[in-house]
């Protein structure tokens, strides 16, 4: 298993700190933790506007974009992981997968569908949990071409080529780029809203 992509949130000011209080450093580890939990959210949200992955497949039981870390007071930092590994094409398809016949339609980009004519469907081994069940999307090539539009194609036999869409890191990347500066500003907030609390 590839390496995970991850998010990191943290207080910016904890290592000026060298003795906090325990309620203090509860509510700190409760803001990271909400903070984080609404992040994972709403990145989810944003790499849905921009590829078409099946909602399940970000945030299900076995979702690719999951919380891996949670803060606690011995250690104030929380992990967003997004998964490096390339998603099949398969997923993205809007042919039904009982279609054996070449031609195959793919929606990547949200409302917008792109027709493969020389793209199967091809069964594969069960288990393998970047395929679509075990169904993937080929397409068989001249000799010495490679597909030129996909996301690392594997090469299963001579010019047999086994199709890939973007990876949820790819996406991710750019998505807490976007996200990063905001999320400084949300900890604090929700960091002095607990800390209020604690004193009415």
């Amino acid at each position: 298993m590839a390496d995970p992509y991850v998010v990191l949130v943290q207080s910016q000011t904890l290592d000026s700190i060298t003795s906090i209080g325990a309620t203090i450093e509860r509510n700190l580890a409760r803001a990271i933790n909400t903070v984080t939990r609404n992040a994972r959210a709403e990145a989810a949200r944003r790499i849905r506007q921009q590829v078409a992955f099946p909602a399940r497949y970000l945030s299900g039981e076995n979702g690719r974009l999951s919380i891996t870390k949670r803060a606690n007071t011995m250690d104030l930092t929380a992990a967003i992981t997004g998964r490096h590994r390339a998603t099949s094409l398969a997923r993205f398809a809007t042919t039904p997968t009982s279609k054996r016949s070449a031609g195959v339609s793919v929606q990547v980009e949200p409302g917008l569908a792109t027709r493969m004519p020389k793209a199967f469907f091809i069964p594969l081994r069960s288990g393998n949990t970047d395929t679509l069940g075990n169904v993937g999307l080929a397409i068989r090539l001249p000799e010495g071409q490679t597909p030129s539009r996909a996301y690392k194609p594997k090469l299963l036999g001579r010019n047999l080529w086994l199709l890939y869409g973007p990876s949820i890191d790819q996406v991710f990347d750019d998505v807490a780029d976007e996200m990063s500066p905001d999320l400084a500003e949300r900890l604090e907030v929700e960091y002095l809203r607990l800390q209020e609390l604690d004193l009415d």
